[in-house]
């Protein structure tokens, strides 16, 4: 079947750009399927999802929508019609890849587009707002969104525009024509494994205690977005046990830093859906907040480490700590599969041990006393007088997980 690409763009802004962007594919031998989900004026020329479509599958008719006189309406209107015709397509094979260009609004709905798609499928979003202080992560979410600045605005052709367009088609064609039959195919067994530069040392052990062992180990940074990236995956069943080692995301949060999980449902999914799951609460006990400079007096007074100058990494208190525990074990309790839980007594994180910055033992009792307190007695928990990062710790977790693992191989 012949490759295709998706092509999303608000015709009634940038029919003359798309219709470039689409010859210039076509030209690459790949087909073009056009979605159009401008607002205004119908385009001149015949695409394969014309606005009436979208806006109908969005829920109200095009017609009935701009009679409102709300943009914000319109444009969440035809976001929610192209994710449903964007997914339906997909699942239907029509095409392999997406592509959009656009500005703000285009942007927000060729995203949204892109991202109701599973990981692995090529996109492309060519944007105006691709740079600056724009904030991705509305846009990106937890898919593998690929962003491409513009550099001008997207207003007519011109040899600039040609040419980042011209650059946008050899892009999404190379993506498409570079993807195998199927979208992800592990070698091994596929197990998700948490993690974050102060816990590295003994995720990398046990990655590679795993990957001897004939496991596939997919590591997810938890930097606010990678935990929250790994749950979904978990929820779309691309794991058969998760090794959850840094729980930083939950207990930045808690605190509003800037390394929060970007949703609430951090330490869920692999409990909701019975899967096996070993956990540690690496990294779990400081904030990643910015230039040291701009803290508040309060979070200046703590223990705290200049990670580079535009972040900081500060501890948390004890109280906070406790409230953390609490919090872990509320997760955990609902948990419908096997769960177990380890606890390294000498520090949760490369920093946060004897004779180094972070080091607060206080803290980190606070918040094993929580944990024990309000965790389910049938979650089996094992306190280890070692470091997160040290083998005495890393690889009795190890050994846990391969034994809950030994009916999935």
């Amino acid at each position: 079947m012949k490759r295709t690409v998706l092509l999303i763009v608000t015709f009634d802004t940038k029919e003359e750009e798309a219709l470039f962007l689409k010859k210039c594919i076509e030209a690459r031998g790949i087909r073009v399927l056009t979605m159009d989900t401008g607002i205004l004026a119908p385009p001149h020329v015949k695409v394969d999802i014309d606005q009436e479509e979208v806006a109908r599958r969005g829920g109200v008719s095009l017609k009935e929508i701009v009679a409102t006189g709300d943009k914000g309406e319109c444009i969440l209107n035809m976001v929610r019609g192209a994710k449903v015709i964007c997914r339906e397509l997909f699942d239907q094979g029509r095409f392999q890849g997406v592509v959009c260009i656009g500005g703000a609004q285009g942007t927000d709905i060729g995203c949204a587009a892109m991202r109701s798609l599973p990981i692995g499928v090529p996109r492309l979003m060519v944007s105006t707002v691709a740079s600056g202080r724009a904030t991705f992560g509305p846009y990106v979410g937890t898919k593998d969104v690929t962003m491409m600045h513009s550099v001008t605005d997207l207003q007519g052709l011109n040899f600039l525009t040609k040419r980042v367009l011209q650059n946008a088609a050899g892009a999404v064609c190379g993506m498409v024509e570079a993807i195998g039959e199927k979208l992800m195919k592990p070698e091994g067994i596929p197990v998700a494994m948490s993690m974050l530069g102060t816990t590295t040392p003994g995720a990398l052990r046990c990655k590679r205690i795993l990957e001897r062992q004939g496991f596939e180990v997919v590591t997810f940074h938890q930097n606010g977005t990678g935990g929250i990236a790994m749950e979904d995956m978990i929820r779309e069943g691309a794991f058969k046990g998760v090794l959850d080692l840094n729980l930083h995301e939950i207990g930045d949060r808690f605190v509003a830093g800037l390394h929060g999980a970007i949703r609430e449902d951090r330490l869920e999914a692999a409990g909701d859906l019975g899967i096996p799951q070993v956990v540690a609460p690496g990294s779990i006990n400081y904030v990643v907040l910015g230039p040291l400079d701009h803290l508040p007096p309060d979070w200046r007074s703590r223990k705290l480490i200049v990670h580079n100058p535009n972040l900081t990494l500060v501890r948390l208190s004890p109280d906070e700590l406790h409230s953390v525990g609490k919090l872990v074990a509320e997760k955990l309790n609902r948990a419908k599969g096997p769960t177990r839980l380890f606890i390294p007594l000498k520090g949760f994180s490369y920093p946060d041990r004897e004779n180094l910055p972070h080091w607060e033992p206080e803290g980190n009792q606070a918040f094993i006393d929580s944990l024990k307190a309000n965790l389910k007695p049938s979650i089996p928990i094992t306190e280890l007088d070692a470091h997160i990062n040290d083998p005495e710790f890393i690889d009795p977790v190890t050994e846990a997980f391969l034994s809950m693992m030994k009916d999935k191989k």
